[in-house]
């Protein structure tokens, strides 16, 4: 199941870019949604799956940091809703990725 999501989390990602290069404006909100939300289910589907790998932990860690700073710095018309949902979220998946690292590497 974690793969599954992880690579749902990629497919979204992979449609964020599209929806980028497109350059219009809806192109970028929708960049913006499917970027910030890919980030965070391919965060917490590392963190599910794979979370007694160091390796893992970081990336979903840095993958986490990276959606909530988009979601929270770059919002699209006034879409707080969205962005607040996805920050919680991912703000979520970054303490429990940084609290295994920490427990992984036993710097407690």
């Amino acid at each position: 199941m974690a793969a599954l999501v992880v690579g749902f989390g990629c497919f979204l990602l992979g449609l964020a870019l599209f929806c980028l290069r497109e350059g219009s404006g809806y192109g970028l909100l929708f960049a913006w949604i499917l970027g910030t939300w890919g980030a965070m289910l391919v965060a917490w589907g590392l963190l599910a799956g794979w979370f007694r790998s160091v390796l893992a932990c970081v990336v979903a860690s840095a993958f986490a940091l990276a959606s909530v700073l988009v979601a929270l710095l770059c919002v699209q018309f006034e879409a707080w809703d969205i962005a607040i949902l996805c920050a919680v979220g991912s703000g979520l998946a970054l303490i429990f990725g940084v609290y295994r690292v920490f427990d992984l590497l036993r710097l407690r």
